[in-house]
């Protein structure tokens, strides 16, 4: 795929990207802000806490665009056709879609995207390609005078980290950088796809090698912690400790001994390395064609005339959301919104 062409402005050498998962950030504010109502008694906690956030970034840094990438109905569909245990802990149905069990959840995500919509902040959805594909795809073709900052809670965008990459982490707090990384990790920066490779993913039902954790792979291959590492890697230093602890008349180690023979409880069987390094690797996004065309076409086609900052603070009464951020001015608030929306008409 050919990469993004060099962003180009008014004296300006260096482009300053925003990515959102929006998924990632609506639920944290969405389940994290109980007490979040306006005056009419309705829960507005994920559309304040989501635009607040977001305030926060674009006062942090100047960005010349920001994009929101939303998971689809049926997101994750591509990686299900590959392992049909992905995500079976969630309720993900493949074939009819995933319902939200609170409408108001689903009610609050439509208002978020039609205040991004006339804050003049692109989004990019698609049915079955999921919000983590198309952040990792906008990265490996970035433009090459372009920085970004990924704003997410997901530690999968974290393997995404490099010397112009760095991830907010929004239930953290923090920027993720590659000279921080080992502050918050145990391995080296550019190892998180084959920890995962080797050892599954909980939280998305991938299985991996049979009693091997992340400290397992510490423990035996500590090179994990220094530079990038190869599974070749790996399997060729388990056969050599296997084997000197024979010569040394030592019981080999059962994790090794599952590591070369690929031993899992999952239904990867023999592949399991083939298989979870297409669920887990960002560096290979699942992308369709047509995701690709959409994502081309949203990236740089310009804004329409109709959205407006002054249409924003029309649905901020309509909302009642003035009831949450009482002690701004209106303007105030949404200053770095209007900054933004400036540099992207003036391209500047």
């Amino acid at each position: 795929m050919p990469k993004l062409p060099p962003k180009k402005g008014k004296r300006i050498d260096r482009i300053n990207t925003l990515l959102i998962d929006g998924n990632a950030l609506f639920k944290r504010g969405y389940h994290g802000s109980h007490d979040a109502y306006n005056k009419e008694g309705q829960h507005i906690g994920g559309l304040y806490q989501f635009i607040t956030i977001l305030k926060k970034l674009l006062s942090e840094d100047v960005y010349h665009r920001v994009y929101v990438f939303w998971d689809g109905e049926f997101s994750g569909k591509l990686r299900y056709t590959i392992y049909k245990d992905y995500k079976s802990d969630r309720g993900k149905n493949y074939e009819t879609g995933t319902k939200p069990d609170d409408m108001d959840e689903k009610l609050q995500q439509y208002m978020v995207k039609e205040y991004l919509y006339h804050l003049s902040i692109r989004q990019i959805e698609d049915d079955v390609v999921e919000a983590d594909d198309y952040i990792a795809f906008y990265c490996n073709n970035k433009a090459d005078n372009e920085d970004i900052t990924i704003c997410t809670s997901d530690r999968d965008i974290c393997q995404l980290v490099n010397d112009n990459i760095k991830i907010y982490l929004c239930d953290k707090k923090v920027y993720l950088t590659k000279s921080n990384y080992n502050e918050y990790f145990s391995h080296h920066y550019t190892n998180i796809a084959l920890i995962k490779t080797i050892t599954g993913d909980n939280s998305d039902s991938i299985k991996g090698i049979k009693g091997v954790k992340e400290n397992t792979l510490i423990k035996h291959f500590p090179q994990i912690t220094e530079r990038e590492v190869k599974l070749e890697e790996i399997l060729i230093d388990a056969q050599k400790i296997q084997e000197d602890r024979t010569l040394n008349k030592k019981k080999p180690l059962k994790a090794l001994d599952n590591i070369l023979n690929s031993v899992t409880d999952g239904i990867q069987g023999s592949k399991l390395y083939e298989i979870n390094d297409e669920l887990v690797n960002l560096k290979k996004p699942k992308m369709t064609e047509k995701a690709i065309k959409h994502f081309y076409d949203v990236i740089e086609t310009p804004l329409s005339d109709d959205r407006s900052i002054m249409n924003v603070y029309k649905m901020v009464k309509r909302d009642s959301l003035d009831d949450l951020i009482k002690e701004y001015y209106m303007s105030d608030y949404f200053l770095p919104f209007k900054k933004l929306i400036d540099r992207d008409y003036n391209k500047n």
